[in-house]
């Protein structure tokens, strides 16, 4: 009976000691998917998308340079990503707005528009960029050029892009190249809704050259064909001015006239009026 007794213990022992046996394999064997697992769990919360998410959260509580530097990284860590060209245009996009860092900004847009040029993101750099030379440094130059590469790029606004050509060229007190790309503006999208405004800043630009049968000639037509257009009323204003100055004071106080009720600004069209009227008297008594 003991030999019995003896015999099933050391029976249960062993199988005990195989179950332990088990036991520690399979945990040996669990350490590197657990290990693997932790891995991916670090990786995951490193990815370019949740750093772009804690950068987006540190600008909403006002932490933009700490957003910038974590947008930064990754533009540096995960250059392959279609979300490196949007962190660093982001990022440019902090810099000019929240700290205003017009230098800094434009570094940003310059490395999209550099190693991003075919995307989306990079197009936009290279517009920020444009607006950041005319608008924030006055550098026309090189605002021509960075305008200049969005027109050759075939830009779903370029007629935008062709307007601001136009533009910078008046800033730099060029009047001849201001006629000749608003005048593009209007050949090769006639049916731009900028048309009434070009037609005015023609027409402004003759004025400023002392071209006045010119200007005469182009706002006649803006106010002929787009009468109700607030750029047309300050066609009007002009040419009642060339009016004055050539000495047609009648005519000029019947175009100002035919305003009332309709220009804007009406206590300065009252004085150009009440202006107008003195010179008419003051000529009929030296008469």
């Amino acid at each position: 009976m003991k030999k019995q007794l003896l015999k099933e213990e050391r029976k249960r022992a062993r199988k005990n000691s195989n179950k332990f046996r088990l036991r520690v394999i399979s945990g040996i064997l669990l350490i590197p998917l657990v290990f693997g697992l932790y891995v991916y769990r670090l990786h995951r919360d490193q990815t370019p998308q949740t750093l772009l998410r804690r950068a987006e959260k540190l600008v909403d509580k006002g932490a933009y340079r700490r957003a910038v530097s974590q947008l930064r990284s990754i533009y540096e860590h995960y250059p392959d990503t279609d979300k490196a060209p949007q962190a660093l245009l982001l990022a440019g996009d902090i810099l000019l707005l929240n700290l205003q860092k017009e230098q800094e900004a434009l570094l940003s847009y310059l490395l999209v528009e550099r190693d991003y040029p075919e995307t989306p993101w990079g197009q936009a750099a290279r517009q920020r960029g444009a607006e950041i030379y005319k608008y924030r440094l006055q550098d026309y130059g090189r605002a021509l050029v960075a305008y200049q590469k969005i027109l050759d790029s075939k830009s779903s606004d370029s007629e935008k892009t062709q307007y601001e050509i136009a533009d910078t060229y008046f800033r730099m007190n060029n009047f001849e190249q201001t006629r000749i790309e608003f005048e593009s503006l209007l050949n090769d999208y006639p049916e731009t809704k900028l048309f009434p405004e070009a037609l005015y800043r023609i027409g402004s630009v003759f004025f400023l050259e002392g071209k006045h049968s010119d200007a005469m000639t182009v706002l006649q037509k803006l106010c002929h064909d787009y009468p109700d257009d607030a750029f047309a009323l300050e066609g009007y204003f002009s040419l009642a001015q060339i009016h004055e100055e050539r000495g047609e004071l009648s005519k000029a106080l019947q175009v100002l006239k035919g305003l009332q009720g309709r220009y804007a600004k009406e206590s300065i069209l009252e004085q150009r009026i009440a202006q107008i009227l003195h010179r008419m008297k003051k000529k009929n008594r030296a008469i």
